[in-house]
C-alpha cells in the first residue's frame, strides 16, 4: 500500500487524478504501475493500495442485495468539481469518523448539454455530441462502519453536505444503490415544472381571467396543503367555458426544463424507458410525447364539448398513488429490475412516487419535497439526473 499526503492532489483537478495517481505509483513501487485497485482517504491521507477490500455494493441492477446492505454511495456532480472543494469535504466528513476510510472512485464526465447536435445518418436520431460542455462527477463510498453514526453523527453529516453544496455549487446523492445505464432502466417523470417551466393549469388560468385564483390554490397543492383531487376539480371548474384555442396557445409556448432534450436522447441510446405521470393534462403531456418521444405519458383528460371546457375532468384523478403506482407497472411492463427505477418530480404529489423509486430525484422542488426526497437537485436543471445516471460508471471503472 502506498499513502500520499492530500497536499499532493490540490493543484490537480479530481478528473486527473487517475493519471497522477499512475504516476506516482510508478515512482514510488517496483511492481505493475497499473496494478491500482482501490483508493481511500482517511484524516488526510490517501491510501494507494494494489488489493480491493470489496466493502461496497456494485452497481448489479439486476440483484437487490443491496437493499440489505448498510454501504452508500455518495455522488457528487457539477460543472466543476475542483480539487481544494473535494479536499474539503472529505476532511470534513473524515473527521466525524476519524477511524473509517472513504473510498474514491475513479472521477467521470457527464453532458451537460446536447448542443451542437450531432445526427447520426443511420437513424436520424440526436447524438450526444463528445465536444460539448462536460460536467465531473465524482462517487465516494462509505462502509458500514461509517454509515452506523449515531443520529447527532448523522446530523452533523447531512448538514456539512448541504452546506458544502452550496458553498460549491455541487449536487449530491446518497444513496445505497447506483441505477447503471448499462443495463435496461425506467425514468417516470412529473410534467408541470419538471419537463416544462410552467404549471399548465396556471398559464390557462392567466388567459381565462382567473390566474391570480388558481395560482393560490396551486401554490397550496404543490405544497402538500391541500387535497390534489379536490383542488385540482375546483381549479378545473373555474375554467368553465374557456376555449380550447386557449390550451394550444399554452401548449405552442410550453418551455422545456433545461436538460430534457438530453436527458431522453440519454436514456434512448442506453434502451431506458422514459415516461410522463402527470397531475396536469393529457392535452400537454401527449404533445410532448409526439415533440419529444416519450414512451408513454399518463395524465388526466379535460372535458372539451363544441371547443369549449366544460371545468370537469374526464375519468379518476392521476393522483399521487397513481403515479407511484403507473412506475411500478411500467417496470413490470418492460421487465426493469427494482434497482433499475428511477423518478423524478418537485411537487408534493410525487412524493410517493419518488419513495417508490430506486432513485427518487426532487428537482427545484417544494420546501416539503426538499425535506423528504432521497435527492434534490437544487444546482441543476434535468442535466443533473443525466449525471446521476452516469455515476455508476465510475464505480464499474478502474484506477488503472
Amino acid at each position: 500500500m502506498t499513502q500520499l499526503a492530500e497536499t499532493l492532489f490540490r493543484n490537480t483537478p479530481p478528473i486527473a487524478w487517475r493519471q497522477l495517481l499512475s504516476l506516482q505509483h510508478f515512482q514510488q513501487s517496483t511492481q505493475n504501475s497499473t496494478n491500482i485497485k482501490q483508493v481511500t482517504y482517511c484524516q488526510g491521507k490517501f491510501n494507494i493500495s494494489a488489493q480491493q477490500q470489496q466493502v461496497m455494493n456494485k452497481p448489479n441492477c439486476g440483484s437487490s442485495s443491496g437493499s440489505d446492505n448498510n454501504s452508500y454511495y455518495l455522488t457528487l456532480i457539477g460543472p466543476t468539481v475542483a480539487s481544494d472543494a473535494l479536499l474539503t469535504l472529505l476532511s470534513a466528513l473524515s473527521t466525524l469518523q476519524p477511524s473509517a476510510d472513504i473510498i474514491i472512485y475513479p472521477p467521470a464526465t457527464y453532458p451537460l448539454a446536447m448542443e451542437p447536435l450531432v445526427t447520426d445518418p443511420r437513424t436520424t436520431d440526436p447524438l450526444i455530441n463528445s465536444n460539448a460542455t462536460q460536467g465531473n462527477i465524482v462517487v465516494l463510498g462509505f462502509t458500514e462502519l461509517f454509515t452506523e453514526l449515531s443520529a447527532e453523527l448523522r446530523q452533523q453529516f447531512n448538514a456539512r453536505l448541504s452546506s458544502w453544496s452550496n458553498d460549491y455549487h455541487v449536487d449530491y446523492a446518497f444513496s445505497q444503490t447506483l441505477p447503471s445505464l448499462s443495463q435496461p432502466g425506467v425514468v417516470l417523470m412529473d410534467m408541470d415544472s419538471t419537463t416544462i417551466q410552467i404549471e399548465c393549469i396556471d398559464e390557462i388560468a392567466k388567459l381565462a381571467g382567473v390566474g391570480e385564483q388558481v395560482a393560490a390554490v396551486t401554490a397550496k397543492a404543490m405544497n402538500g396543503e391541500l387535497d390534489f383531487s379536490e383542488s385540482l376539480r375546483s381549479r378545473v371548474a373555474t375554467l368553465t367555458n374557456c376555449p380550447e384555442a386557449v390550451l394550444t396557445q399554452v401548449a405552442d409556448a410550453m418551455p422545456l426544463m433545461p436538460g430534457l432534450e438530453l436527458l431522453i436522447a440519454t436514456l434512448h441510446r442506453a434502451n431506458w424507458k422514459v415516461a410522463i405521470a402527470s397531475g396536469g393534462f393529457t392535452y400537454f403531456a401527449e404533445r410532448l410525447q409526439a415533440d419529444l418521444g416519450f414512451d408513454a405519458v399518463y395524465a388526466n383528460e379535460l372535458e372539451i364539448v363544441d371547443g369549449l371546457l366544460t371545468g370537469k375532468v374526464i375519468g379518476d384523478i392521476v393522483d399521487a398513488q397513481v403515479k407511484a403506482d403507473t412506475l411500478q407497472a411500467l417496470a413490470t411492463q418492460y421487465q426493469i429490475a427494482p434497482q433499475q427505477t428511477v423518478a423524478i418530480g418537485d411537487g408534493a404529489n410525487d412524493l410517493i412516487m419518488l419513495k417508490s423509486a430506486a432513485l427518487g430525484v426532487a428537482i427545484h422542488a417544494k420546501p416539503i419535497v426538499q425535506q423528504q426526497a432521497q435527492v434534490a437537485l437544487n444546482h441543476h436543471d434535468l442535466e443533473g439526473l443525466v449525471g446521476l445516471l452516469y455515476a455508476a460508471t465510475c464505480v464499474e471503472a478502474s484506477w488503472s
